[in-house]
């Protein structure tokens, strides 16, 4: 059913598939509902095999090859929204989100990466300021869990383990998201860091799916499949929760 790769092909209606571990790629998603209105998705979360970042490769290369096989037979063009599964995954059947990265002639005492163990291992080399961050992930779900219940996705109780992790880059300008969890807190991340610029990589899933995918006036229709126990009451909230928000 996927039809990734053949760039030339114009869909009048497709079916557009998300993969990450939890609720991060629903900060992909409200991105692409609103670039891409009118198309159906297809969301895998694997919230059995949640959190990703602290797994080790190997471990990781054959759940990620098994959800693009899930994604593949259930939507056109699957994506990989989730920066550790694109990192681990080396064939070119799905969209990845992978960290933005410094221009050539940038100053990079200005950037800082956030990310996981693995996609700090693989992005590493192209910056100089890198924060350990692993245990953030599972912090946020936490946190979207308790809050999507009262109607608000506050992260407050995440700025100590922040502040401990990024509060010695004060003064960078340039903040790349390595993973679609963080997002959801870039507020509490100002409050540390001040005034920055937020990069996490969707800019280029999009680019992609411009050549392939149109926008159209109906309504998009959004299936949700979980590994794990069935959590979509809870996705569509915290979706909802994302797309009220301005940008």
């Amino acid at each position: 059913m996927s039809k990734t790769g053949f760039s030339s092909y114009i869909d009048v209606m497709a079916t557009i598939g998300l993969y990450d571990s939890g609720i991060g790629g629903l900060t992909t998603l409200k991105i692409l509902l609103e670039k891409f209105k009118g198309n159906d998705f297809f969301y895998l979360a694997d919230n059995a095999s949640h959190p990703f970042g602290t797994k080790r490769a190997k471990d990781l290369e054959e759940i990620v090859s098994s959800a693009v096989a899930t994604l593949k037979n259930n939507c056109d063009y699957p994506i990989l929204a989730c920066n550790t599964a694109s990192c681990i995954y080396q064939n070119n059947d799905a969209i990845k989100l992978l960290p933005t990265t410094p221009p050539k002639d940038a100053d990079l005492d200005e950037w800082l990466l956030m990310a996981t163990d693995l996609t700090r291992e693989s992005a590493s080399k192209s910056f100089k300021n890198v924060a350990e961050t692993s245990d953030l992930a599972s912090m946020i779900e936490v946190q979207a869990s308790i809050n999507s219940k009262q109607g608000n996705l506050n992260m407050r109780a995440i700025l100590p383990y922040l502040a401990n992790s990024v509060f010695k880059f004060k003064g960078v300008k340039n903040v790349v998201l390595g993973c679609s969890h963080y997002p959801l807190c870039k507020k509490e991340i100002s409050k540390i860091l001040g005034d920055v610029r937020f990069l996490d990589g969707n800019e280029s899933i999009v680019n992609s799916l411009k050549k392939c995918v149109l926008p159209l006036k109906n309504d998009s229709q959004i299936t949700f499949r979980f590994t794990g126990g069935i959590e979509e009451k809870k996705y569509r909230k915290i979706l909802s929760i994302l797309l009220a928000e301005q940008n």
